[in-house]
């Protein structure tokens, strides 16, 4: 047997429709910050070139920044509220393969994706403590998800989530029950 047939040997667990943990989490976070903040100074530096070549004004003249804030804010509800309301999780959760779903595991409605959205910040104050769900909690849940009805969990969308062999047996040795390497009944 080589060293490939060996890799392929180790039973990899399925974790599509499990709830996703800190450090998914964390990164989907930090994948949507990015995205947030490069798009809007993208499209804010093009406002400001298109302003300058047709009305000979930059809208630069912000000078408190107050504008520029409100606007950042409203670019990030929308954001998030709408690929939320749309497909069930944002750009950041799509690249992790995350997916939001209602706390019994049906499709997010746009009721539940406006509150979750409305309720995010509660979550950072004070000092990110609404996070610490993600962290103590069985289904990894934030303030957020609390107050909304949601959970966060793996799926790739057509394709099956599975963890890399090596992390599989780990994993079934430590957690036993929570995952399972058998495939689901409908697959």
């Amino acid at each position: 047997m080589s060293h490939s047939d060996a890799w392929h040997a180790v039973p990899r667990l399925r974790v599509t429709g499990h709830y996703a943990g800190v450090v998914s989490r964390a990164a989907s976070a930090a994948l949507d910050v990015a995205i947030i903040l490069g798009s809007f100074t993208a499209g804010l530096a093009g406002l400001d070139l298109l302003s300058r070549m047709v009305f000979g004004a930059s809208l630069a003249r912000d000078e408190a920044g107050v504008l520029s804030t409100v606007a950042l804010a409203l670019w990030a509800f929308l954001y998030v509220y709408l690929s939320m309301a749309i497909a069930g999780r944002t750009l950041g959760k799509g690249i992790v393969g995350l997916r939001v779903v209602a706390a019994d595991g049906s499709t997010l409605s746009g009721r539940r994706a406006l509150i979750r959205t409305l309720c995010l910040p509660l979550s950072a104050l004070p000092a990110g403590a609404g996070f610490v769900g993600i962290i103590v909690q069985r289904e990894h849940r934030a303030l957020h998800d609390l107050l909304a009805g949601t959970a966060v969990v793996y799926d790739w969308g057509g394709r099956v989530a599975e963890l890399p062999g090596p992390l599989s047996d780990f994993l079934a040795r430590k957690a036993g029950a929570e995952y399972s390497s058998r495939p689901p009944a409908d697959g």
